[in-house]
């Protein structure tokens, strides 16, 4: 295994820490600012805030691919058989999942007419925010947070081993 098929596995895990770290910050957010209330007519209220990832562009991947398989060309054109030009792999591609935090504006009201934000009605007006899917996510992000560690120490192993060799 080479020295870039290893940076990528960095890269990668590296990639999946800071998804999840991410995922559990927002979590962690939303639980602190669950009963944050706001003043009537203010648009100052705590918007609630989910983690959207996604895969990277099939154009990174093919960047991607194309920068490992570039070593394997031969001056001898029978040897690998493609007609397509290769990068040569300076632009480095994101190898992990794109995220952004996004906010909706999803609120909830309870009537407490002696709450100093409550309007004329005694609504006070609390984003809505949902318990149970805001601890299973800092669960979630936390597994797969200490997967990614697992990944980089299995990496740092197998640098290790092969230098023993």
């Amino acid at each position: 295994m080479g020295p870039g098929r290893l940076s990528s596995m960095f890269q990668t895990a590296a990639s999946g820490l800071d998804a999840q770290k991410k995922r559990l910050e927002v979590a962690a957010q939303n639980i602190a600012n669950s009963r944050a209330s706001a003043k009537p007519g203010s648009n100052g209220a705590y918007k609630v805030q989910s983690v959207v990832s996604k895969a990277p562009s099939t154009n990174n991947f093919v960047n991607a691919l194309e920068s490992q398989m570039n070593p394997l060309r031969t001056t001898e054109s029978k040897h690998f058989p493609f007609t397509q030009s290769f990068n040569d792999g300076s632009q480095q591609a994101s190898l992990g999942p794109d995220t952004t935090v996004v906010q909706s504006e999803k609120f909830r009201f309870e009537y407490d007419p002696n709450h100093p934000d409550a309007d004329e009605n005694g609504m006070v007006k609390y984003p809505d925010v949902d318990m149970v899917k805001e601890m299973a996510a800092m669960v979630s992000a936390n597994r797969l947070y200490e997967a990614n560690l697992s990944v980089i120490e299995a990496a740092k192993q197998m640098m290790k081993r092969s230098m023993e060799i």
